[in-house]
C-alpha cells in the first residue's frame, strides 16, 4: 500500500510543503546574517579600544581649545620615563612611556596659568580621572627605582625605599608598557595614555594612569574638598589595649595618612586604608590585617589624621586623644561570658554595644533592611558573645560557626544556610558590609545559638538579646 501511495504522489509539493522548504533553504542565510551581527558588534568596542588616534584639549582654563592627531603628536618633541606605581589593591608595578609632556601640550592650547584649577582626563570607553592641578604640577613627581625593595610586587602596602628617587613628568604616552621596566616592550595598545610619577614611594598612582586617553578638559572651577577621617572609637577615655579604626566618605582612592608621635599627617606618613574599599569583598580574607586598627592603645595617644586623593583639596587634619583608663587591658571581643544569663544589647544605627554592661565599639552599626523587615547585626560580635568559633573562607565567600556540637555554614548573598550539614532557607541573606564585615539576620543567628530571648525596642531602636 504504501508502494501504490508513493507512486501515486503529486509532481509538485503541497502549499504546506513549500512553505516548509522555502524555509528550509532560507535558515541558513538567516543564521549567516545573525553570526555576520554578532562578530560585527563583538568587533567595533574592541577597534574603538584598540588605541586612541586624537587628541583633544578644551575647556574654560585654556584660550585656544585644539585636537592632535596621533601623526601631530609623533612630530613633537618625545620624552621617554620609567615610573614606579601602586595600584589600588595594592600592587607594584613598572610602567614604561614614551610621549610628549602634558605641560607642553597645554601649552599649546593656551592653558590659562593662573585660573586652571583642575584637569579631567577621560577615554574613550567613558573612564575619566581628575585632578588638580597642584597635584599635577605643583607638587614634584618621582621615579622611586627601590620602592619593590620591601615584600613581592603584590606586598603593595609594604613601603618600598624612597632612596635614589628621579624627578619624572606627567606625559601623554604613545608607545607604552604595563608591568615591566624594559622598554623595548612598549606598543600602542594602551595608547594614548596618561602616565605620572608618585609623589612618595607609597603614593598609589596606577588608577591615574588613563588608557585609550581622547579628550583632556582643563577647568577653572573651585576644588572641593575630602572630607576629614573619623575614628572609632571617638576621642575621650578608653580601656587599656583599645584598638582604633579610621574611616572616611569612600575609603577608595581617597586615602587616609595618620601620625601617633604628634606630627602633622602627609604624604610620606603611614596610610592606613591600603586596600580600596572596590576592592574589600575581593580581599575579605586579609582586609583586617593591612586596613589594621591603630594599636593597642596602652598609654595617652593622639593620633592625627587627613584624607588625602587625586581631583580634590586634602581635607583638614583631625586629631584624636584618648586617655587610657586605669584598670585591666581591655579584651577585643565579647567571648569570656559563660555560667550564668548575659545581656547584649546593640542599637540601630549606633556602633556603641555591650555585654552585661560592659562596652564595646563595633567596626560598623547594626542597620535595619526594609525590604524584607529584618535587623542585620554583625556576625563576629554575636557569635563571640555566644562564645562561638567564626571562621572565614574567602573563596567561597563562606562563614562558618562553630558552637558546641553545632555547625552553621552562611554564604555571602545567598538564602540557603547549612546547620549541620542540612539545608535551610532564610529571607535575608547575609551581606558584606563596606566595612569589610559580615552582616546577618538578627533574630536567626541568636536563635540558631540559642538565645533565651531577643526582643526589639522600635523607639530607641535597641536590640536585646538575652543569652
Amino acid at each position: 500500500m504504501e508502494h501504490n501511495e508513493k507512486k501515486t504522489a503529486p509532481m509538485f509539493p503541497a502549499p504546506g510543503c513549500l512553505k516548509k522548504s522555502w524555509l528550509y533553504r532560507l535558515m541558513p542565510v538567516v543564521l549567516g546574517t545573525v553570526l555576520l551581527a554578532i562578530v560585527f558588534n563583538l568587533a567595533v568596542p574592541m577597534t574603538a579600544l584598540a588605541a586612541s588616534d586624537s587628541l583633544e584639549i578644551t575647556g574654560d582654563g585654556v584660550t585656544a581649545p585644539v585636537t592632535f592627531t596621533r601623526e601631530e603628536l609623533e612630530g613633537m618633541e618625545q620624552h621617554q620615563y620609567l615610573y614606579s606605581s601602586i595600584n589600588t589593591w595594592p600592587t607594584k608595578k613598572w610602567y614604561v612611556g614614551k610621549g610628549v609632556k602634558l605641560w607642553d601640550l597645554l601649552l599649546k592650547a593656551g592653558i590659562k596659568e593662573e585660573e586652571a584649577t583642575l584637569l579631567r582626563f577621560t577615554a574613550v570607553d567613558g573612564f575619566t580621572v581628575t585632578m588638580t592641578c597642584k597635584e599635577l604640577f605643583g607638587d614634584k613627581r618621582y621615579l622611586f627605582p627601590e620602592f619593590k625593595r620591601s615584600g613581592e610586587d603584590e606586598d603593595g602596602h609594604v613601603p618600598g625605599s624612597p632612596a635614589n628617587k628621579v624627578e619624572v613628568e606627567p606625559i601623554i604616552a604613545l608607545l607604552t608598557v604595563e608591568g615591566s621596566d624594559n622598554p623595548k616592550y612598549m606598543n600602542t595598545l594602551n595608547s594614548l595614555q596618561l602616565m605620572l610619577g608618585q609623589r612618595a614611594v607609597t603614593e598609589q598612582t596606577g588608577n591615574l594612569f588613563v588608557k585609550y586617553l581622547h579628550k583632556i578638559e582643563v577647568l577653572t572651577e573651585e576644588p572641593q574638598q575630602w572630607d576629614a577621617p573619623q575614628a572609632n572609637p571617638a576621642s575621650g577615655t578608653v580601656p587599656r589595649g583599645s584598638m582604633v579604626t579610621l574611616s572616611n566618605l569612600n575609603s577608595d582612592d581617597d586615602k587616609i595618612y595618620y601620625t601617633t608621635d604628634g606630627s602633622i599627617p602627609t604624604l610620606d606618613s603611614p596610610m592606613y586604608n591600603w586596600i580600596a574599599s572596590r576592592w574589600w569583598s575581593a580581599r575579605a580574607d586579609v582586609l583586617g590585617t593591612i586596613n589594621h586598627p591603630i594599636g593597642p592603645i596602652n598609654q595617652d595617644t593622639t593620633i592625627r589624621a587627613v584624607t588625602i586623593g587625586p581631583g580634590k583639596l586634602d581635607s583638614p587634619v583631625v586629631a584624636f586623644h584618648y586617655r587610657v583608663e586605669d584598670g585591666e587591658i581591655a579584651e577585643h571581643g565579647p567571648g569570656q561570658l559563660e555560667g550564668k544569663p548575659v545581656t547584649i544589647l546593640l542599637t540601630v544605627g549606633e556602633i556603641e554595644a555591650s555585654v552585661d554592661d560592659k562596652p564595646f565599639t563595633l567596626d560598623a552599626a547594626p542597620y535595619l533592611k526594609p525590604q524584607v523587615g529584618r535587623t542585620l547585626v554583625p556576625i563576629r560580635f554575636i557569635s563571640e558573645a555566644f562564645q562561638a568559633d567564626v571562621a572565614w573562607d574567602p573563596e567561597a565567600s563562606q562563614i562558618s560557626i562553630g558552637l558546641g556540637n553545632q555547625e552553621i555554614i552562611l554564604t555571602i548573598g545567598s538564602s540557603q544556610v547549612r546547620i549541620n550539614g542540612s539545608l535551610q532557607t532564610i529571607d535575608c541573606p547575609p551581606e558584606l558590609h563596606p566595612s569589610g564585615r559580615t552582616f546577618v539576620p538578627l533574630r536567626f543567628i541568636s536563635e540558631i545559638l540559642g538565645a533565651q530571648d531577643v526582643s526589639y525596642d522600635a523607639t530607641r531602636g535597641q536590640i536585646i538579646i538575652i543569652r
